[in-house]
């Protein structure tokens, strides 16, 4: 059985984009919705009641559950609400089956094959605690919408969890459970491309609120633009080797999910040895450790 759940927050209108792509692929999506209409970080947020009205007609196969719980918790962080909330949707999702979490802002390309290859593995299903299995796909990033397109994370090495058959969740949607799957599907993310009171919005509210000086990189990605864009590299704010430089898409090619991978390296590598040889040469030693462990048990 292929769930998808989502958390419906402030950013709920890329949903109209974001569930389409996955609506015939699944078998049950879960929306959860803060009952308080707070964030994680305890502010108000506004979901337009037209919203719910369209998930009613566009869910002619009734596949669409409305989960509404408490997920805002005073004491907590909001990467502890994130978690919290993540962990309560998998409970509400049901026991067995592939759990995948999918953030509004997120595109899946080809969500089709890519739950054929889950029921490739639907071994897994059989007595998951006994071997849990955490599935990556690659993440690729906007980071600015410009005239006629997009500024977009390029070069980059940056793969996500979004499917696990034990949703056990320790970190945001990270299971961390010692068998990862990295896959070569794609996962488009909005993530930065937003008006700037979107941004504003985004990096007081969301789980990474008090992981760096937001406010300061939030002045830097307003003085980014298509005449100076070629000139930044290793700029991400918390871990500058993951966002190696930018690269520009048309808004056309965005809307058809179509994007040149060719500069991802990951999808030139063919086996685990290559992968740790990629990591030994491009990484720096403080970080090989680290990645190592996170790909110990890497298949294809």
């Amino acid at each position: 059985m292929i769930k998808v759940g989502f958390l419906v927050s402030y950013d709920f209108k890329y949903l109209y984009k974001s569930i389409p792509l996955v609506y015939d692929a699944s078998d049950l999506i879960v929306l959860a919705v803060d009952k308080d209409r707070l964030t994680w970080s305890g502010n108000p947020l506004f979901i337009d009641p037209l919203f719910f009205e369209w998930i009613k007609e566009f869910d002619t196969l009734n596949k669409i559950t409305i989960y509404e719980d408490t997920f805002y918790i005073a004491e907590n962080s909001p990467a502890e609400n994130d978690t919290r909330e993540r962990n309560l949707l998998a409970k509400a999702m049901g026991d067995g089956g592939w759990h995948i979490q999918i953030d509004s802002d997120e595109y899946f390309n080809d969500f089709k094959n890519f739950t054929s290859f889950l029921k490739e593995k639907n071994h897994f299903l059989i007595n998951p605690k006994t071997k849990p299995v955490e599935i990556h796909v690659q993440w690729i990033t906007l980071f600015k919408k410009v005239q006629g397109g997009f500024l977009y994370i390029k070069d980059s090495f940056d793969a996500i969890e979004v499917a696990t058959n034990y949703p056990k969740y320790k970190y945001m949607r990270a299971t961390r459970h010692s068998k990862k799957i990295i896959t070569k599907f794609v996962l488009l993310h909005q993530s930065w491309a937003r008006d700037e009171d979107e941004i504003y919005t985004k990096i007081t509210n969301w789980s990474h609120r008090d992981d760096s000086d937001n406010i300061a990189f939030y002045q830097f990605w307003k003085n980014i633009n298509l005449n100076n864009y070629t000139e930044f590299k290793n700029f991400h704010e918390n871990d500058p080797t993951k966002w190696k430089s930018l690269g520009f898409i048309s808004e056309n090619e965005i809307d058809s999910l179509k994007i040149d991978i060719s500069n991802f390296q990951l999808f030139k590598l063919k086996s685990k040895k290559k992968i740790i040889q990629f990591i030994r040469e491009k990484l720096p030693a403080s970080l090989q450790d680290k990645i190592k462990f996170a790909f110990k048990k890497l298949t294809k």
